[in-house]
């Protein structure tokens, strides 16, 4: 297999040369890497995505696509951007390796690539506001914005499904900003809104006389969403009767107005979204099987925010931006300890709950840094009553109790007193080699211990 490396590191360098069946050609910039693709074809090609400009990166896709249509593209990077990552899908590549990764299982994807031809051909859109709620870095999200990027270009329904608050009307604009009708309307109902009456009347429009008060014909949003893109949320608020004819939609690519009897047709996307189990509803017959095997032949899961508790931390950054503009404020960031805090809650309101708590946080700051004080009492985990004596105390005292609740569950067989101590003493010795650069003999002189007592304890402790 012929590979076609651009800026790609030694390691795998090394793993693609140690193998005879495989041929590597290296390209150093971007001006050689146009040239080798324009003289002779691949199997794959590998871009390393460090320190390249996203629009560097799309256009190198772009040009692999121009020059070399049969070649698989693979991206390998650690990039947390949305406009990259589903840009890169957009583009053309196979896919985005969200690294650390083994170089083997790199080969391996790539191997797979290369046999099955699954190759993108699709063209990307300069990216656009794609909203907050699908920021972070975590492979988690990660998956969920190549998903984005594989299923832009087609006009097939997609099914979105997550917890309240992860952002799925999000995931829904993004697929049609990314996709290849952008220009064209996206409008967004949601079907808990509307009575079933009412909603049925929005989605499909009536003619004049077709119910008492139609005193005129009103086109509905499946017509003029036509050549676009109409979200509905929370889909399993549709009735049957509306499921139905919705169904029907899906399948005919036309609808009748209420009181109508011209079939109308329109050519747009259907995105649902919905936080409820729609295999459960079905079940309990409230949701149309057939409907929901249509939606979800192209599904998009969102992880709760739980479970990628990396990216709250890049939300909070970008929001707080939002905060200090609506609020008259300059909060610059959050203490080690709120951070703490917040990242032990587990946010069942998703990124809609963590959004209100930064708000609340922001407007109740005193200062330039949000501490825990700050957060909704929830979130902070203790009741007002524990916030007596100097914030120092206060903190000390809840460090202590959590720090005996982990003693309790642990099966340390020594006291407790020497269990905290030493709990104490290994992040004293941590954070002062943090503030030393790890130098040990400044380490020990601040610490008043010689290098050999330090060099033991830093091994009792795994600080080595």
């Amino acid at each position: 297999m012929t590979f076609l490396g651009f800026r790609i590191e030694k390691d795998l360098r090394d793993e693609i040369e140690g193998n005879p069946e495989h041929i590597l050609i290296i390209a150093e910039t971007v001006g050689e890497f146009i040239d080798k693709i324009k003289e002779k074809s691949y199997d794959c090609i590998l871009i390393e995505e460090k320190n390249l400009p996203s629009e560097t990166l799309i256009n190198l896709i772009k040009k692999v696509n121009e020059f070399q249509q049969k070649t698989v593209v693979i991206i390998i990077g650690q990039s947390s951007n949305l406009k990259v990552v589903a840009g890169s899908i957009k583009a053309g590549a196979y896919d985005y390796l969200l690294k650390p990764m083994a170089t083997s299982e790199i080969l391996r994807i790539c191997g797979k690539a290369v046999r099955d031809h699954k190759l993108m051909a699709e063209r990307i859109e300069r990216n656009k506001n794609i909203g907050d709620k699908l920021i972070g870095q975590t492979k988690e999200i990660v998956q969920v914005y190549k998903k984005i990027g594989k299923v832009a270009a087609g006009r097939m329904p997609v099914l979105v499904t997550g917890e309240k608050g992860t952002g799925k009307k999000s995931v829904a604009r993004a697929i049609h900003q990314f996709g290849e009708t952008s220009k064209k309307p996206f409008i967004s109902i949601n079907c808990l809104s509307f009575p079933h009456s009412l909603l049925e009347r929005r989605l499909f429009g009536y003619e004049k006389g077709a119910f008492e008060g139609a005193i005129f014909s009103q086109a509905g949003e499946l017509e003029k969403a036509n050549g676009g893109t109409l979200h509905l949320g929370n889909i399993e608020a549709l009735s049957l009767d509306v499921q139905s004819k919705l169904l029907y939609f899906l399948q005919e690519g036309e609808f009748f107005r209420l009181g109508g009897a011209d079939p109308i047709k329109t050519d747009m996307r259907i995105i649902a979204t919905s936080a409820a189990d729609l295999a459960k509803e079905v079940k309990e017959g409230r949701f149309i099987e057939e409907l929901l095997d249509t939606l979800k032949v192209l599904e998009i899961v969102i992880p709760p925010l739980r479970n990628r508790k990396d990216d709250i931390p890049f939300i909070i950054d970008n929001y707080l931006r939002e905060c200090n503009r609506e609020l008259n404020k300059a909060v610059r960031g959050i203490s080690k300890p709120a951070m703490k805090k917040i990242l032990r809650f587990d946010w069942p309101g998703n990124v809609n709950e963590l959004k209100n708590a930064i708000k609340s946080a922001v407007a109740m700051c005193r200062g330039t840094s949000i501490v825990i004080e700050d957060l909704p009492s929830d979130v902070a985990g203790v009741k007002p009553s524990k916030r007596n004596g100097t914030y120092q105390t206060w903190m000390l005292n809840e460090w202590i109790e959590d720090e005996l609740k982990n003693y309790k569950k642990s099966t340390h067989k020594g006291s407790y007193y020497s269990y905290i101590i030493a709990q104490v003493e290994k992040e004293l010795i941590k954070q002062v080699l943090e503030q030393t650069n790890g130098k040990r003999i400044e380490t020990a002189e601040i610490l008043g211990i010689t290098r050999n007592t330090l060099r033991t304890k830093m091994a009792n402790y795994g600080l080595e």
